[in-house]
């Protein structure tokens, strides 16, 4: 009776190879998502931006002649509008009433879908 064989290594259910995993792909792609890296292009963005420059200024005119409050609110609204994006053509909104003819997305539920359901419920 000799030595017991070895028990055979159990092979994984697939083999994946370290160069398949692009690591450093993923590791320059977290890095460029951590806050710092964030904060600083948003930082540089501002710096960059005429708009911003001129807001600034107009909020300080504002804020002197008392209008302070006024301009905040103002801006606000300013900067959601110029941070709206733009649709590619043939592109629908989530909201029925910016496409044309009021032409509702795939899977959103109107009126009529819902008084169906609710009807064949109670029937």
């Amino acid at each position: 009776m000799g030595t017991p064989n070895p028990k055979p290594k159990s092979k994984k259910p697939y083999h994946i190879k370290r160069a398949d995993l692009h690591l450093e792909e993923y590791k320059k792609e977290r890095s460029d998502r951590s806050p710092q890296v964030l904060f600083n292009r948003a930082l540089n963005a501002l710096k960059a931006s005429r708009q911003f420059h001129f807001y600034v200024g107009l909020q300080l005119l504002a804020s002197i002649s008392g209008y302070g409050q006024v301009m905040l609110a103002v801006g606000l609204l300013w900067a959601m509008i110029a941070n709206t994006g733009k649709r590619k053509e043939g592109e629908m909104s989530a909201y029925s009433l910016f496409n044309e003819g009021f032409e509702a997305i795939e899977g959103s539920t109107d009126m009529e879908a819902l008084e169906r359901e609710l009807r064949v419920r109670g029937a």
